[in-house]
């Protein structure tokens, strides 16, 4: 007999594979119980709601980014690589996905408040890793920085700003060339 994390990781995947392609608007309960062989009751007992499903295939897609993101920039030792690495893996993963959930990029505007509340913790970490990066160039003497929590900040907001017309908008090509004209245009601003 499958333990419950099983079973779990089970309905996620039938959830994920579901969201990918009918988004969250057209898929049931029910769909995910059928994907997942199981009766529609016994879905209910590891989730509430399809919205509380969609909210933890959210949390894992965070968790592959974040390990993703750490093991790009831990190969990296010079500041400017790091922070491209960041950008690039970031924007790369994201362009994927958007791509994998094509049904979910085209409803990303109307449930956006939804998203952002699963990711607001996501956030903060992207800003902190941001910040590290940032206080690692000055701490080499490569980036002059007086307030690395305000300029970390305001890179996070330019990322974002972008974040859904690159990875919706760009080829695999032209993301990469636009995250390097991106890095050298921020990390000059504070470069010595």
């Amino acid at each position: 007999m499958t333990n419950d994390n099983e079973q779990k990781e089970r309905i996620l995947s039938a959830a994920t594979n579901l969201f990918s392609r009918f988004g969250l608007e057209k898929t049931t309960m029910e769909d995910i119980a059928k994907a997942a062989g199981k009766g529609k009751s016994s879905l209910y007992y590891y989730f509430k709601s399809k919205e509380e499903v969609y909210a933890e295939v959210i949390r894992k897609e965070i968790a592959g980014l974040k390990t993703t993101i750490r093991k790009a920039i831990e190969e990296e030792d010079d500041p400017y690589n790091k922070f491209t690495k960041f950008v690039g893996t970031r924007l790369n993963y994201l362009n994927k996905k958007a791509n994998q959930y094509i049904t979910i990029r085209d409803e990303y505007l109307k449930h956006y408040q939804f998203i952002q509340n699963l990711t607001a913790d996501y956030s903060d970490w992207e800003m902190s890793i941001i910040k590290d990066i940032i206080e690692y160039g000055r701490d080499k003497g490569l980036f002059l920085v007086t307030d690395s929590e305000a300029i970390s900040q305001a890179i996070f907001f330019a990322l974002k700003g972008l974040e859904y017309p690159w990875t919706t908008n760009l080829t695999q090509i032209e993301l990469e060339k636009s995250v390097y004209v991106l890095v050298d245009i921020l990390l000059k601003g504070i470069s010595k």
